[in-house]
Parts: structure tokens; C-alpha cells; sequence
């Protein structure tokens, strides 16, 4: 499989580090007693960065980033770790502190436009409430700023937008509201919870075009979720790729895609199609399930799905090994590759 890229980047990315993650472990509360969500997981973004985090439903890439802006439901426990922004410990923030900092400086969109918006209110009234949380606008200025964010994410003819309902949006202008939502504080993080999952490929194209566009545009830093790594080669500079709550391999976006070395990222790769394969040529799935997180033991948590796997991969989790610069991988099987 050849995946094309979109060009060179147009800005470099800046060698601060806006966010680091360090040693995150979250659990769940359940029936059973509690099970383990994040398992230590460990990045850092920094400055005008897009952060790709990929993997399948349940493999903790949205609980991870929840983390960061304390949105975990109450069953939800953060067990150790930090997360630090601008260096300071959003974990040990007080609510009013956190208050501040949602939207404000760290801002989420959310995947299903469809329900992300509340259909009682006005496109313009939910976008003002979070102006009027976060600013000291007079009414004609949030006005303004509205009419401005409409433009800025490509809705035509705000002045009369502004005053409809959600239902007299289509999925993918639904989306550019949300967008515009995010940015009305102009944060200097946006998280990309799946935003594209609900629409068509015409449209997930285009708010991936927006997205990069907005990113060059306002110099934002981004974390960009998704099952679907054909999605991050467009837009990502680095990827993580996150499996039963761990994080199994990471490195910059070439790196992942020419140079991976986790049996897990080459079959999330294979099960993408290319514009250049035949039409009648068949994905390949990973076999299997995801592990139950609440009976798994000391094992690699991948080695019941993996073709490589060997006794070891049975016995004993692998350790975290870097392959070169900035890219990491945790699989047995590599380290044999580099043995022999």
C-alpha cells in the first residue's frame, strides 16, 4: 500500500513543547472492580504540531486526550501520571482554574455534529455563550465575532446563519460550527475528537482541508483522533498509535508509514484503501478482537492477534524500544529483527 502525501510542510513546527503527557494511568469503575483504561502512556506536543492518535474503538485514544480538559464521567479514574500545559499540572488545578482553561485556551470538537449542537437553540446563541464565558465582548462585538468565525471556517452569508437553527444545517456545515465554536478563543490547543467519523468521504475531506488550513492560519497546536490512519497522512506531523490502553508505537508521520515496525500499525496500514489498488481488491482486516482489559495479564496484549507472535509475546509484556530519533515501538518481534 503507497500512501501520498500532501507536500512539505508550510510551517515548521516550534521546538517548545506545549503539552506533555507523562505516565498518564486511568481506570474505570465497573461491576467487577476497576479496569485498567491508560496504561502509562507517555508523548509530548509541542508548538504548531499536529499530534495524530490512532487505533481501534476502546483502544483508549479518546479517554487518553479526555484526560487532559477532566471530562472523564464519574466512573472514570486518573490513577497516577501528569499532564502538563505550559508546565503547568492540569491535574492539579482547581475547577475554577480548569474553568478558565476550557475553550479558553484548550478547546475540544467533538465527533458527531449531529448531536453536538443543541436543536432548541440558535447556531449564534450557543456560539455567544461561549464568548460571553471567556470574553468581555459587548453584544455587537460577540456579533461580530460570530459572523467572523462563519466566514473564517467557510459558511456563506453569516448575518443569516447566524440566526438558524442546527436542523437547517447539513452534517458537514453542523461540523464548521463546531469548529468555529472551538476557535472563537482563538485556543492554542484543539483536540479533534473523530470529526469527521459522521460525514461523507466529500466531506471528511474538507474539514481535513479546513483543519490544516486553520492550523497554518492561526498557529495552533492540534491532537487529532482517529481509527482511520489513511486520515492522519494528510494532516499529522507525528502518530501515535495506541492499542488495549498502551501506546505501541510512535514517531513522525513517515516514519509510521514506511518504517513501522508493530504488527498492529501494519494491519491498521492494510486495512486502508488505496486510490491506486484495483476496485475489486479486498482490505485486509486484523483478525480478532481487542483483549478484555479487565482479564488481561502480563502478556503482550496483541500476541492472540498477531502473526509474529512468539512464545515470549505470550508470557511477557515488551518493553518500550526506540528505533531511531523519535521513534519508539514496544513488540518482541522487532527486537528479534535487530538480533539477527
Amino acid at each position: 500500500m503507497r500512501i501520498n502525501f500532501t507536500g512539505k510542510r508550510e510551517q515548521l513546527m516550534s521546538n517548545k513543547v506545549l503539552l506533555s503527557v507523562r505516565d498518564l494511568e486511568v481506570s474505570f469503575k465497573g461491576r467487577k472492580g476497576e479496569v485498567p483504561a491508560i496504561q502509562k502512556i507517555s508523548f509530548e506536543l509541542h508548538e504548531k504540531e499536529v499530534l495524530g492518535i490512532v487505533g481501534e474503538s476502546g483502544s483508549g485514544k479518546s479517554v487518553s486526550t479526555h484526560c487532559i480538559l477532566r471530562l472523564l464521567p464519574s466512573s472514570g479514574v486518573i490513577k497516577g501520571g501528569e499532564i502538563l500545559f505550559e508546565g503547568r499540572d492540569l491535574l492539579k488545578l482547581s475547577e475554577a482554574e480548569m474553568t478558565q482553561i476550557k475553550g479558553n485556551e484548550i478547546a475540544m470538537i467533538f465527533q458527531d455534529p449531529m448531536t453536538s449542537l443543541d436543536p432548541l437553540f440558535t447556531v449564534g446563541y450557543q456560539m455567544e455563550e461561549v464568548l460571553k464565558k471567556h470574553t468581555s465582548m459587548s453584544k455587537k462585538e460577540r456579533r461580530d465575532r460570530i459572523m467572523e468565525l462563519l466566514i473564517l471556517v467557510g459558511i456563506n452569508q453569516p448575518e443569516r446563519r447566524i440566526d438558524q437553527y442546527p436542523h437547517e444545517f447539513s452534517g458537514g456545515m453542523r461540523q464548521r460550527v463546531m469548529i468555529a465554536m472551538a476557535l472563537s478563543c482563538n485556543p492554542k490547543l484543539l483536540i479533534a475528537d473523530e470529526p469527521t467519523t459522521a460525514l461523507d468521504v466529500t466531506i471528511q475531506a474538507q474539514i481535513i482541508e479546513l483543519l490544516k488550513e486553520l492550523k497554518d492560519r492561526l498557529s495552533m497546536s492540534v491532537i487529532f483522533i482517529t481509527h482511520d490512519l489513511g486520515v492522519v497522512a494528510d494532516i499529522c506531523d507525528h502518530v501515535a498509535v495506541m492499542y488495549a490502553g498502551e501506546i505501541v508505537e510512535f514517531g513522525e508521520k513517515r516514519q509510521i508509514f514506511y518504517h513501522h515496525c508493530h504488527p498492529y500499525t501494519e494491519g491498521l496500514l492494510y486495512s486502508v484503501p488505496s486510490i491506486e489498488s484495483d476496485r475489486d481488491q479486498q482490505l485486509i482486516p486484523i483478525e480478532g478482537n481487542p483483549p478484555d482489559l479487565s482479564t488481561l495479564g502480563d502478556e503482550c496484549p496483541f500476541a492472540h492477534r498477531c502473526s509474529y507472535a512468539m512464545t515470549i509475546c505470550a508470557k511477557q509484556k515488551p518493553p518500550l524500544m526506540t528505533v531511531e530519533e523519535g521513534h519508539t515501538v514496544s513488540c518482541w518481534n522487532y527486537l528479534k529483527q535487530t538480533q539477527t
